[in-house]
């Protein structure tokens, strides 16, 4: 079981490096200063695209009177906007996304592994399906947003370099290309936000994760093509019960970082009053 925590770590890199260049030290469970790294950049480029969408979100409101209509509608927009990009602003095409580099570090129980991932591509994002969103009033300040997406399939692919150990039963080591294939990946948010004049916050956040399937590939893995074979069959086989044990003891501070991320995003007065016609609230 401890060999699959190599699987969590590029699943992990990709899903909060997606907009980073460059590197980082990963410390597992612990991924803050990680995940503030890539919302301070994601910041940069919301803010840079509220003309645009300010007015996508008024023709929204405009058109549909349910809070769901209007959010699944949203999402729809946000489809169109990570496959073509909004040049004017510099926010770039993220489907398919490119990452040039990203250096790990990773520190924990089951494994020490040094290493790095480059040329990495990552293909239809925008391929998510809603599984679900709902609004749900809990008083006249308060109020409930649960949005569940499934990712169909993530193809992922680059170039790999590792070397460590799994406990103290073996050492681990490769380099050469690697491809991804994750297989109804869901993201499932659960938020409670609260109406605070002028503004609204988040007061409250649940993230899960589900992957229901992995197929990978890293060549020359281990040296040997026989041992490389096995270990990638490992990988693949573990990689889903592997999220479902390893997530509960990192979920918190990532959480965490998501919530204080989107409340800095609603500091924005802009935003706010956005959000608040958005969501019917006066």
């Amino acid at each position: 079981m401890k060999a699959c925590v190599l699987v969590l770590v590029i699943i992990v890199n990709i899903i909060y490096c997606s907009n980073a260049q460059g590197s980082f030290e990963l410390q597992l469970p612990s991924l803050g200063g990680l995940v503030t790294r890539i919302t301070d950049t994601t910041f940069g480029l919301v803010r840079g695209g509220i003309t645009i969408f300010s007015k996508t979100i008024e023709r929204i409101i405009n058109r549909f009177s349910r809070v769901e209509d209007r959010l699944r509608e949203l999402l729809e927009e946000f489809r169109k906007l990570i496959v073509r990009g909004i040049p004017e602003f510099n926010i770039p095409i993220l489907d398919p996304l490119h990452v040039d580099k990203i250096d790990f570090n990773i520190a924990h129980e089951s494994a020490k592994i040094n290493g790095s991932v480059e040329d990495v591509t990552v293909k239809h994002i925008s391929k998510f399906t809603i599984d679900k969103q709902k609004f749900t009033v809990l008083s006249n300040l308060e109020f409930k947003l649960d949005l569940n997406l499934t990712f169909p399939l993530l193809v992922i692919n680059g170039f790999y370099e590792l070397d460590g150990a799994i406990g103290d039963m073996f050492t681990v080591f490769g380099n050469g290309r690697f491809w991804l294939h994750l297989i109804d990946f869901k993201v499932g948010t659960s938020a409670i936000v609260k109406f605070k004049y002028p503004g609204l916050r988040v007061t409250a956040l649940n993230v899960d994760l589900k992957l229901k399937k992995l197929e990978n590939n890293f060549e020359n893995f281990m040296g040997d093509k026989e041992m490389g074979e096995l270990f990638n069959k490992a990988i693949s086989r573990m990689a889903p019960e592997a999220l479902d044990i390893l997530w509960p003891d990192i979920k918190q501070p990532i959480e965490r970082q998501i919530l204080k991320y989107i409340n800095h995003i609603l500091d924005n007065t802009t935003i706010a009053s956005l959000a608040r016609r958005l969501f019917n609230i006066a």
